[in-house]
């Protein structure tokens, strides 16, 4: 360790933390949040370094583990220093530092061979491991083996990688290794800290890492020249004839299979039959385990226009107009139940559930014993990894290269290599078929595009032949001699180069092959997003395509970090990272022209928060998803940073094949004007706050209808103006039998009547300008909804946060969406609250207890529910502490348990709303720069 001294100049993020080491190490941990190319790997060796112990780190991938080497050689060690033989890579093995992966753990632990993973999981069907089984005992000794060697080494400090989302077998060997060392100092470096998982697993988070010490986002980065300036584009494109084609005859096929089911007697008699409706308050307990399939046998039967046995509308408590439309997901749900689920319940129809069965298997609509209509796997599959995407590879690749020229640094990041795919000869030109490393490389060779086109992945490495003499410079300058270098000419093109690299050498093959890009050996290169999308670091990277089908928050995150890394030797970078999405022309063009019944439709309902308001298929809404993930600038004007994909502004835009040329050619203009990229970012980070800083926040377009607001402002007043009216119509009758002879008599009986009235309607009138005043506002109902919800979580210990510090803002913007976020909280204390306000706004289909307010004016009865979100509800108590909340600040419910006999009819009727409500109530996560 006295060896050690870092070489380089510390960024603002890092030497806050540093100078502050000792106050937030005290609790033998230190858990830092930083977006990708932030610097953390330098960060926790320094951090390693200060601490001055024996040190085992722990990444996620081999390429990490490698990272960590090289940086600590490059940045911490003398210039043309070998790597010091006090560095292990062998937990059997370990030294003053050890630099392993999690599976090496695991694999060590559990008396396996073999030390890891195969080559980053980059071949399909391939689960990324190989494991030789080892007994119980074996297993016991080689882990109390290796801790004993750890402990003899004194290693007392563990660095953590992205310790999240790890299999369960990683994270048990991790825990058994942090217990027997005893307490140990762990320093947990992430750039996506698992906030998507449930509370338990992430108390389990904690307990290993600690509690987060230091968070910094992308645009505070950017702020501080940490990163460079990025945009998100999106190539559309429409499925290749081929693909559309089978699109469009598995559609045609479901259209005409539920044309028939809706023509069948014998089908609709067996719903009619089924004892569910026949006889619902005697199996009201079946109904309630499986309120959907019952829901879903109401909705077909009121599409048909059959007149509803009103016992089945009491028991969810709706009326038959109040019932949601048939579509061909509430088909899917009710086929499911008829055909597998309560398939003994139509016995008596046997025959006939049969001959749909088999129609669902004729047409492919039946996949791992369950009834998938809308978007099986084989269109997802069809539009995910469609050929058109090789053509927008090729046009974007074009349009960069004439932008970039010779500074030109593209990434193109794929699932699986297809190495099989390779041509045996210059002759050999088979057609295409499927996406990946491989069929992408053959798509640009062939495109006759000019630039210097490379492969990089774990088993096959390519590269221009013209660029081995700096290949071999850099190898030379690493100490790897070119006896050590297998370069082999490509069989079907002499301009590309095959290469390997023997022995232990082998890992620094990733190294090379990124300085060689960084050199301009490389412009275009193509690998996997196993190898190279988590952890990898090459600052050249100008120009990122995501030809990955992965939606996940963490490694879509970690993919598109790739790209936005600033180059010491470009300070002016700016970075574009684009995105592929395929169209389902069926959708776009609602290709199932049913009317499912008397008042159905298959239109998807509209996102109140998507400006992009037709249903373009499961591609786009993939994507959509991915985007939740990445705080980025709009296309708006003034320009804003936010999340989600409503800021590429596509509401306009018209999705016919014009449109989407059209939409692919501003994404182009956009693209090439990278200095007014630059630009744009400078103003939307300098915000009109003293203090800016990205702000998570709940965006929804629904407030519970049962606040006690301007809704139930008007609803006192009217009925105190009713009451007044009724007392006067008394008055006037009396008026007639009373003999008023003088006008000063007149007035003094008007005088006692309006007294009185007054007196009888002030208590009304005052509560409801009381309740005006504090809920007379969207912003101010939300405001009392989220300090009910504060306070419970607080109470239970949640949110630790002194609550005098803690504030629930809310804001209202021009399309009626409010933005809430809690102020003055941690990290993930605002994470759990926007989680349980949600549930509020938008609950969950099973909670254990529910609010239920009843109001009632004159014959109209209204019966609102809210659900006690589940982080709250779990205690009895506190579902009843909440429920006094919310009588204090929203307004008077009862609190029901659903888990007793009548609380579950309760819950019956809570979930037909819920079902109704969901497709208009939205409310989703988000981030601004405020």
């Amino acid at each position: 360790m006295k060896d050690l001294a870092f070489q380089g100049k510390w960024r603002a993020y890092q030497q806050k933390i540093l100078d502050d080491l000792a106050n937030l190490i005290g609790d033998d941990s230190l858990h830092i949040v930083a977006a990708p190319g932030s610097g953390k790997t330098i960060l926790g060796l320094e951090v390693m370094r200060r601490l001055g112990e024996a040190t085992l780190i722990l990444a996620p991938s081999k390429t990490i583990r490698d990272q960590w080497a090289q940086r600590l050689r490059a940045m911490f060690l003398p210039a043309n220093i070998a790597e010091p033989d006090w560095i292990s890579h062998d937990v059997r093995a370990p030294s003053t530092i050890t630099i392993i992966t999690y599976q090496a753990l695991h694999a060590a632990f559990s008396g396996h061979t073999s030390e890891e993973e195969i080559i980053d999981s980059e071949e399909e069907h391939s689960d990324g491991a190989r494991s030789v089984e080892a007994s119980k005992q074996q297993a016991e000794k080689a882990r109390k083996k290796i801790i004993a060697k750890l402990r003899d080494e004194n290693v007392r400090t563990l660095v953590l990688d992205e310790a999240h989302h790890l299999r369960n077998e990683w994270w048990k060997a991790l825990t058994m290794l942090k217990q027997a060392l005893g307490k140990p100092t762990v320093v947990a470096l992430t750039a996506t800290p698992p906030y998507d998982v449930d509370p338990q697993e992430w108390d389990r988070y904690q307990a290993l890492c600690g509690p987060i010490d230091g968070e910094i986002s992308v645009p505070e980065l950017v702020l501080q020249g940490d990163l460079c300036p990025h945009q998100d584009y999106v190539h559309f494109s429409l499925p290749s004839a081929l693909e559309a084609q089978k699109l469009a005859e598995f559609r045609a096929e479901v259209a005409e299979f539920i044309e028939t089911l809706l023509e069948s007697a014998e089908f609709k008699q067996a719903i009619l039959h089924h004892p569910w409706i026949t006889q619902p308050i005697e199996n009201v307990e079946h109904i309630l385990d499986d309120a959907r399939f019952f829901s879903s046998m109401l909705i077909f039967l009121n599409a048909q226009y059959v007149d509803l046995p009103q016992s089945t509308l009491d028991i969810l408590g709706v009326k038959a107009r109040e019932i949601p439309d048939l579509t061909l997901e509430w088909i899917e749900v009710l086929l499911n139940g008829v055909v597998y689920t309560y398939r003994d319940d139509f016995e008596d129809a046997e025959p006939t559930v049969r001959y749909q069965q088999d129609r669902l298997r004729e047409i492919k609509a039946v996949e791992h014993g369950k009834v998938r209509l809308a978007d099986p796997r084989s269109v997802q599959k069809l539009l995910v990894s469609s050929l058109s995407k090789l053509s927008a590879l090729v046009d974007i690749a074009r349009l960069e290269s004439a932008s970039m020229r010779d500074q030109l640094r593209m990434v193109i990041l794929s699932d699986y290599i297809r190495k099989d795919m390779l041509p045996t000869g210059p002759a050999d030109v088979p057609p295409i078929g499927r996406m990946g490393v491989v069929p992408i490389f053959e798509t640009l060779r062939r495109s006759g595009l000019e630039v210097k086109l490379g492969i990089l992945t774990g088993s096959l490495i390519l590269i221009p032949a013209e660029s081995k003499v700096i290949l071999d410079e850099i190898a030379d300058h690493l100490g790897i001699g070119a006896e050590h270098i297998r370069y082999q000419q490509a069989a079907f093109d002499v301009g590309f180069l095959s290469v390997e690299l023997a022995g232990e050498r082998s890992r620094n093959i990733v190294h090379m092959i990124t300085e060689l890009f960084g050199r301009g050996g490389i412009t275009v290169l193509v690998g996997t997003q196993a190898l190279l999308g988590e952890g990898w670091d090459a600052p050249s990277v100008n120009t990122l395509i995501l030809a990955s089908t992965v939606g996940s928050y963490v490694l879509s995150n970690q993919m598109r970090g790739r790209a936005i890394r600033v180059d010491p030797q470009k300070p002016q970078k700016a970075a574009n990272v684009w995105h592929l999405a395929v169209i389902d022309p069926e959708k776009l063009e609602q290709r199932i022209p049913l009317r499912f019944g008397r008042k159905s439709t298959d239109r998807k309902a509209s996102d109140p928060f998507d400006t992009m308001t037709i249903d373009l298929g499961i591609d786009v809404d993939a994507l959509k998803r991915r985007f939740y993930a990445f705080e980025g600038l709009s296309f708006g004007e003034p320009p804003s940073i936010e999340s989600g994909f409503q800021r590429l502004m596509l509401g306009t835009a018209r999705w016919d094949a014009r449109g989407i040329d059209d939409t692919n050619k501003m994404m182009e203009r956009w693209a090439i004007d990278r200095k007014s990229l630059k630009a744009r970012w400078h103003s939307a980070l300098h915000s009109k706050r003293a203090i800016a800083r990205m702000q998570e926040t709940l965006e929804s377009n629904y407030i519970p209808k049962g606040l006690v607001n301007w809704n139930t402002t008007k609803f006192l007043l009217a009925q105190s103006g009713t009451l007044a009216g009724l007392i006067l119509t008394g008055f006037f009758q009396s008026l007639r039998a009373t003999h008023i002879r003088t006008l000063q008599q007149l007035e003094v009986v008007l005088f006692v009547v309006f007294a009185l009235l007054a007196i009888y309607c002030l208590p009304g009138a005052l509560k409801a300008s009381r309740l005006l005043l504090r809920n007379g506002s969207l912003e101010g109902r939300m405001k009392q909804v989220g300090t009910a919800v504060l306070e419970a979580l607080h109470h239970i210990g949640v949110i630790r946060s002194e609550l005098e510090k803690v504030s629930v803002e809310a804001t209202l913007d021009q399309n009626g969406i409010i933005y809430c976020r809690l102020e003055g909280a941690t990290t993930i204390e605002r994470s759990r609250f926007l989680d349980a306000l949600r549930e509020v706004l938008v609950p969950p289909q099973n909670p254990r207890y529910i609010l239920v307010r009843s109001s009632k004016l004159w014959r109209w009865k209204r019966v609102d529910y809210h659900a006690v979100p589940s982080i709250i509800g779990r205690k009895r108590e506190d579902a009843i502490y909440f429920a006094q909340l919310w009588n204090r600040y929203v307004g008077d419910s009862e609190l029901v348990y659903t888990r007793s006999a009548e609380g579950r009819l309760t819950l019956l009727k809570f979930r037909a709303k819920s079902f109704a409500s969901a497709f208009t109530r939205k409310a989703e996560r988000a981030s601004r720069w405020e």
